[in-house]
């Protein structure tokens, strides 16, 4: 289910003080008593007898619904399910508030270097770019958190790179008043706020959260970084408090205030 609290995202342009820098920060399907009926009992659009990725009948949820085997055929297909579904929540979002969303105009993978509006795309890395409204992603990285913490881990990354491009439409980008900090932690925050939504609609599968917290565990600033450090992104506890504040609260949790 949506939340949607009043003038939820007029609350989101309120400036944050610096004490918000410590921010704290689907079950299985039923066999069917008719055994002449295809069985699909992870609920995901293939039938048991042709779905490669059951997970042992467990719910899979989206990130396991490739068309043809029940599986993510590759990591493009795995990036490309996650895009279609937070696009889709962010515009509805919008569109309840009566507000204009504006997609991505480029949402590029890259695996060598390249150059782009807000300068070279390094590798290991994906960002939102405000300079040309565009998301960019090395895929291999992507890969890499695909292989070694699984399929939820390059979800978050793409959820928490569009919760900056909904900060940039909501013009907080626009406030150099802000530490980097702020908005990445309210990114990470915008990003439990759709992990919950999709949740809530059966997206999620088994150990998804747990894959969320442990990508934000590992991508985690070192406790000695200054927090007015221009790289900064919070610490591995403030990543995780503010992922969970969106999750358990809904977009209220997210207002820097």
């Amino acid at each position: 289910m949506i939340r949607r609290p009043a003038l939820l995202f007029f609350a989101l342009l309120a400036l944050v003080s610096f004490s918000a820098l410590s921010v704290a920060c689907g079950g299985g399907g039923s066999d069917d008593d008719d055994d002449s009926e295809p069985k699909d009992r992870d609920r995901d659009g293939i039938r048991d007898s042709r779905d490669d990725c059951d997970r042992d009948k467990e719910d899979e949820g989206i990130w396991g619904s490739d068309p043809e085997d029940g599986c993510p055929a590759t990591i493009a297909d795995l990036v490309e399910l996650a895009r279609a579904d937070v696009d889709e929540f962010w515009a509805g979002q919008f569109a309840f508030e009566k507000m204009t969303y504006d997609p991505p105009i480029k949402f590029k993978a890259y695996e060598t270097e390249i150059e782009t509006d807000c300068g070279k795309a390094l590798l290991n890395n994906a960002f939102y770019c405000g300079a040309d409204h565009s998301i960019y992603y090395d895929l291999n990285f992507l890969r890499d958190e695909l292989d070694s913490n699984g399929d939820f881990g390059p979800v978050l990354i793409i959820a928490h790179e569009w919760g900056h491009l909904v900060q940039s439409l909501l013009g907080i980008l626009d406030d150099d008043t802000l530490l980097t900090i702020q908005t990445e932690l309210q990114a990470d925050c915008l990003a439990g706020v759709w992990a919950a939504d999709a949740d809530a609609r059966g997206l999620m599968e088994k150990g998804d959260f747990e894959e969320g917290i442990t990508a934000l565990f590992r991508v985690g600033d070192p406790r000695d970084t200054p927090f007015f450090d221009p790289q900064a992104h919070g610490t591995p506890g403030q990543r995780i408090d503010a992922f969970n504040d969106g999750w358990e609260a809904g977009l209220d949790a997210c207002a820097l205030d």
